[in-house]
């Protein structure tokens, strides 16, 4: 398919002003990794936020949550609230994780010693800052224990899409060979890097998809020769089963993959970087299928950070530019439309704000608008944007 067209992403598109989402400056001494999601749980759709509290340090901190209105985008009065008091680990950039399980439960993965921690909350949900069992329902009293399949010093791998029902988590650093992937209940973790690299592979980049119990991974030959685009199944035990080669990518292996459930036609869309000047956009319709590319998108050189989110008629990738990695800083986005027909089209790259750094997009469903929110000096600041 052709390719689309250059240009597109000059501008900044924004369809509103930029404001603090924290005018009563509640949040001033949170200054940890931060990240939100729209609590779904919540009919009023009110939007949740999740940060350790201090960054620049490797300490021992709290993790904190606070309960944003999701029409206006401001953090509600009096809502900042203490859930777990042992986060350990790099506060600047390796912060908590949300996470949902298959049961219901909105939860939050976080670096401890030991390894990953996980905080849950009750389902039904009982009070929506209720984040107090761990893993085997057990009270945790602020301090959840590690997870029975943890490795020491690993970290949850940021996810790049908002949390959807999943029995697994990634993890990475400790002694995982590339990342770890693993059931939150038990069993034994899948060290992808180390699995293929017994098969003469040599693993890139790996992503959980939205089948649970399945992944999405880019690998070469080791020693050099064909790179490819994979989907295998992780079997518990310490192993892959039904690996599948759904895209060969040449010589060219994926350093990103961002997939998402498209939310009109179910198709799966994934998100790869084709190449330093472009984004592959393919649609997958099942694990053990052949993925078909719908464009070949033109982005700046120097893109990373992908990240997937969805409203009620898109999908939309999120992609940053930070400073060092490009000239043509700011965050960016493709939205992947459905016609009537259940086509699928990705559009050009859109530059939604001139900040990079510490910035999360995320879809307010009771708005029904997107925002993104950075913080700086001055404290968070959010603004509506179009994708």
């Amino acid at each position: 398919m052709a390719a689309l067209p250059h240009g597109a992403y000059a501008a900044i598109q924004t369809s509103g002003s930029c404001a603090t989402i924290d005018p009563n400056g509640e949040l001033a001494g949170v200054t940890g990794d931060f990240e939100l999601t729209a609590d779904p749980d919540d009919p009023q759709g009110r939007v949740l936020f999740v940060s350790n509290t201090m960054g620049g340090t490797v300490a021992t901190q709290n993790v904190v949550v606070a309960r944003l209105d999701g029409t206006t985008g401001t953090m509600i009065p009096g809502s900042l609230t203490t859930v777990a008091t042992n986060f350990y680990g790099n506060s600047d950039i390796n912060g908590p994780e949300w996470f949902r399980t298959p049961q219901g439960n909105l939860g939050i993965v976080y670096a401890g010693q030991g390894g990953v921690h996980l905080a849950l909350r009750a389902s039904p949900a009982r009070t929506w800052n209720g984040f107090q069992y761990d893993y085997s329902g057990a009270p945790t009293n602020g301090s959840p224990p590690p997870l029975p399949n943890t490795i020491p010093g690993s970290y949850p791998n940021p996810p790049n899409q908002p949390p959807a029902a999943e029995s697994y988590y990634s993890s990475y650093q400790g002694n995982c060979v590339g990342q770890c992937f693993a059931n939150y209940q038990g069993g034994v973790a899948t060290d992808v890097g180390r699995v293929l690299q017994a098969q003469g592979m040599k693993l890139q980049v790996m992503q959980p998809s939205p089948w649970d119990g399945y992944i999405y991974y880019s690998a070469c030959k080791s020693g050099g020769g064909a790179c490819g685009l994979y989907t295998a199944a992780i079997d518990g035990k310490g192993g892959l089963t039904a690996q599948t080669l759904v895209a060969r990518t040449g010589l060219q292996p994926a350093r990103q993959i961002a997939p998402y459930r498209h939310p009109v036609t179910g198709m799966t869309v994934v998100f790869t970087d084709g190449s330093t000047t472009d984004v592959a956009v393919w649609a997958h319709p099942m694990p053990n299928a052949q993925m078909a590319l719908l464009a070949n998108v033109p982005v700046p050189p120097g893109s990373g950070h992908y990240r997937a989110a969805a409203s009620d008629t898109q999908v939309v990738l999120n992609f940053l530019i930070q400073r060092g990695q490009g000239t043509a800083i700011g965050s960016y986005t493709i939205a992947v439309s459905a016609a009537p027909n259940g086509a699928l089209s990705p559009s050009p790259a859109n530059r939604i704000s001139g900040e990079a750094s510490g910035s999360e997009l995320d879809w307010y469903p009771a708005a029904g608008m997107w925002r993104i929110v950075y913080r700086r000096t001055q404290g968070y600041v959010g603004c509506w944007v179009t994708p």
